[in-house]
């Protein structure tokens, strides 16, 4: 029997190890100690990095530090590895998604989600400087690209990705539309001020080097090293810098209406869950645990739940009982002397 077992155990204790990890890197449980331990120093790691590639750019730094500079990016690059294979071997454990849970397929779609790309990009400059010579400036900016692994620990990035793809076809729209604008603008400066006799000949040359102009004065930048000269040139400045001003913001006004919708929607979500935990009267501590977990993964702020509690304890006078004490819960969600 104990032969029997042991081919057993191995892959049992794998799939523990697995499920582990899984745990680690992808829950947004800060009651756990090693997931936190693990996060911070991902986020300090990432954030060194960050700052070694700028002060590697300065003048001189390269040629004094050079040895110390590629030490801490082979150790960054071992850790950034180590870390992207864990990811991908455990993202079928995934306790957030279900949809990796297929042993190949599954790791295999993980693989195309924009943070394992992102992931990936943070370690390939330095593996494929083994078998390419790249511009040293190319490298660098490549490498910049690990600080968008900080947006995995940000609840605010987090939610801003989210906006972003729930408005992509209205943002995409507006875009639409001021490109075109932007098409008709410079096509328009084209026409009137290519021979207009600028001390810059290439200043409107082609509608491509007037797309210049146009964007400049959209955006009511207004560099000033671009100018038109006849009368039709700065009747149109004016009239596509009026038309630019609503057509620049849009986006920005379609984003923050989703940003307003997205804080909506997670507060009805904690709303749906106090109104949950109040259908018996009691909150037991794996309730208070779910909550506190619950206000994590939607960043929101823990007055809000004490807030919505006392609500609805008030508007259905329902009588909460405290796990700890037994005792009800009415106070006030601004007193700082709970039970």
């Amino acid at each position: 029997m104990e032969n029997q077992d042991k081919p057993q155990n191995k892959p049992q204790g794998l799939l523990a190890l697995r499920k582990r990890t899984a745990e680690v890197l992808y829950s947004a449980d800060q009651n756990d100690v090693l997931t936190r331990r693990v996060d911070l120093s991902l986020i300090v790691l990432i954030a060194l990095n960050v700052i070694a590639i700028i002060v590697e750019s300065m003048a001189g730094m390269e040629e004094q530090f050079g040895q110390a500079f590629f030490t801490f990016e082979v150790f960054s690059v071992i850790i950034f590895t180590v870390e992207y294979i864990a990811r991908v071997w455990s993202a079928v454990d995934n306790p957030w998604h279900d949809i990796h849970s297929h042993a190949v397929f599954g790791r295999m779609k993980y693989m195309r989600t924009p943070m394992a790309i992102i992931d990936f990009l943070a370690i390939a400059p330095f593996y494929l400087s083994f078998f390419f010579i790249l511009d040293l400036r190319f490298l660098r900016v490549l490498r910049l690209l690990r600080v968008f692994k900080l947006t995995r620990y940000s609840p605010a990035m987090t939610l801003l990705l989210q906006v972003f793809r729930e408005e992509a076809k209205t943002i995409l729209a507006a875009l639409f539309v001021l490109m075109m604008l932007l098409i008709i603008a410079s096509s328009l400066a084209f026409i009137v001020e290519h021979d207009a006799g600028h001390a810059d000949p290439d200043a409107f040359s082609s509608i491509p080097a007037a797309m210049y102009w146009a964007v400049m004065t959209m955006t009511t930048v207004g560099y000033g090293d671009v100018v038109p000269i006849t009368p039709f040139g700065k009747l149109l400045a004016a009239i596509i810098g009026i038309a630019g001003l609503g057509m620049v913001a849009l986006p920005a006004g379609i984003l923050a209406s989703g940003f307003s919708n997205a804080l909506h929607r997670r507060r009805t979500q904690l709303q749906d869950k106090v109104t949950d935990i109040l259908s018996d009267g009691v909150m037991t501590e794996e309730e208070e645990e779910e909550m506190a977990t619950l206000l994590q993964n939607l960043n929101l702020n823990p007055a809000d739940a004490k807030a919505l509690i006392f609500a609805a304890h008030h508007k259905d006078d329902t009588n909460l009982l405290c796990p700890h004490c037994g005792k009800p819960i009415n106070e006030d969600p601004d007193n700082n002397n709970d039970a």
